[in-house]
């Protein structure tokens, strides 16, 4: 299968709206429903069943339209959680919405030049996508393997940009599931992060021992190190089909998150 990237480097600004300031980590740690290591793929569903796997590349075989995969991968896990009625996210549907965002054309191929993660957030929140619509969003700090262990919990799953690495072009782990890391001894010479291109993931998963992505509908297993080195901006975006009915988790101000995305104007 041939992996296309397709996401246009971006920096945090100083008005991001940041998890950290809506998030109080001790009683979140300490509340009982937080997971040590949660996993959406792996949680029963009121049916008593797990999730169905969303295994399909939606449409990142075929053009840089990674942006807009990774929150169809989103919507496509969380929506059967709450029986919410969307249908489920095809590919043709994430290559027209890249089509109408971008001019690509999947005739000529033409235009395919990505797209940035912010201003898909952005019309996400604003017009929707999917049949969803975003709350609001927040960033998360990356580093911080309790805020993104927290954030993954809250949300149901993160978006994260990433500079990947030639080197992780290949790496596997026994099974040949693909397993990214920093080698031994560090990043070669033109084989560190960036040298493979700009990428878009959802992250489904998170343990001390690594993270659980999607991308190109692989579950792609990635180490805290890797993410360190390769991830350049994580965002928690809260779906409304997620929340919807649902309070606050006691520790997440999510009414303070609401009242200050309605004060900007945005």
């Amino acid at each position: 299968m041939k992996r296309f990237l397709g996401r246009i480097p971006d920096t945090h600004r100083a008005s991001d709206l940041r998890f950290a300031r809506y998030a109080d980590k001790a009683k979140l740690i300490a509340a009982t429903e937080a997971p040590a290591a949660p996993n959406w793929e792996s949680v029963f569903l009121e049916s008593g069943t797990r999730p169905k796997r969303d295994r399909d590349p939606l449409g990142n075989n075929r053009a840089g339209c990674c942006v807009f995969s990774a929150p169809a991968h989103d919507i496509n896990l969380i929506r059967q959680f709450g029986g919410a009625h969307v249908p489920e996210v095809t590919a043709e549907m994430v290559l027209a919405e890249y089509a109408k965002r971008t001019g690509w054309d999947p005739v000529t191929g033409a235009n395919d030049n990505g797209y940035y993660i912010r201003v898909m957030l952005e019309i996400w929140r604003t017009e929707g996508l999917f049949g969803t619509k975003l709350l609001a969003y927040c960033a998360v700090d990356w580093n911080d393997p309790d805020e993104v262990r927290l954030a993954l919990w809250l949300g149901g799953g993160l978006i994260g940009g990433y500079d990947l690495p030639l080197a992780s072009q290949d790496q596997q782990d026994v099974s040949g599931r693909q397993l990214w890391y920093v080698p031994e001894g560090g990043w070669k010479a033109g084989h560190g992060p960036g040298t493979w291109g700009g990428h878009a993931l959802y992250k489904f998963g998170t343990s001390p021992g690594g993270d659980q992505d999607n991308s190109w509908g692989e579950s792609t297993i990635s180490t805290p190190g890797w993410r360190k080195d390769c991830c350049s901006e994580l965002w928690l975006p809260i779906v409304d089909i997620w929340v919807a009915g649902a309070k606050a988790p006691n520790g997440f101000a999510l009414d303070d998150l609401l009242a200050d995305v309605r004060a900007r104007g945005v």
